[in-house]
């Protein structure tokens, strides 16, 4: 019989670390799937302001801040992808290609589904893309920045990042109409690419129809 575990935490980014830390602090027998880099998109920030007690470190400086906390609580990572999690009644397992573990709850700490990256998107994460408005502004304070949003939360962040950047143009990948501050410039363009040398320089796109 497999050992059952009073938690099982899918995900190793801020999120699911902390519910690491705080289920061990309540003596929880915990077990944590994830990444051994914790979060990709961690690693690749190039700045962290607004992580309080943190000031100006880089992604991978606060992922060895994590990572040292952990270990230091006695909380190991299982490098394994989750292939399925089913109800059992008092009880979850979850299927991992062969094996099989057991737990009492679950907590799902995945972060957010992006759609499918741009070409370039990933080469660039840190050299001048970014996903986080209030990480990320303050580092483009007086420069031209382009946002491409998915929904009508992503006009808060342009309105927001509009008020630091010289020039901010927003592609919405969405119909509808738009609440966004008059300095912010609407293209009707769908993206295909960004491109760059050691940071982004410029992007690719065809009319949006």
């Amino acid at each position: 019989m497999s050992e059952r575990y009073d938690i099982a935490i899918i995900g190793t980014g801020p999120a699911g670390l902390e519910a690491a830390i705080n289920a061990k602090i309540r003596n929880k027998n915990i077990i944590i799937f994830g990444n051994k880099d914790l979060s990709p998109k961690l690693v690749k920030a190039a700045k962290v302001n607004n992580f309080l007690g943190f000031y100006n470190v880089t992604g991978i400086e606060l992922k060895n801040q994590f990572v040292a906390h952990i270990a230091a609580m006695g909380i190991g990572i299982i490098n394994e992808r989750i292939n399925n999690v089913y109800a059992m009644g008092d009880y979850f397992a979850l299927m991992v290609n062969e094996k099989i573990y057991e737990a009492k709850a679950i907590i799902l700490a995945t972060g957010i589904e992006y759609t499918k990256p741009l070409k370039g998107e990933e080469e660039f994460l840190g050299k001048g893309v970014g996903y986080c408005a209030t990480c990320d502004a303050p580092l483009y304070k007086g420069k031209t920045v382009v946002i491409v949003g998915y929904n009508k939360e992503s006009e808060q962040d342009a309105n927001y990042v509009s008020e630091l950047s010289s020039k901010t143009y927003y592609i919405p990948m969405y119909k509808g109409e738009h609440n966004l501050s008059p300095n912010v410039e609407i293209i009707n363009y769908k993206p295909l690419e960004i491109v760059g040398d050691d940071v982004v320089k410029i992007g690719r796109a065809h009319v949006w129809t």
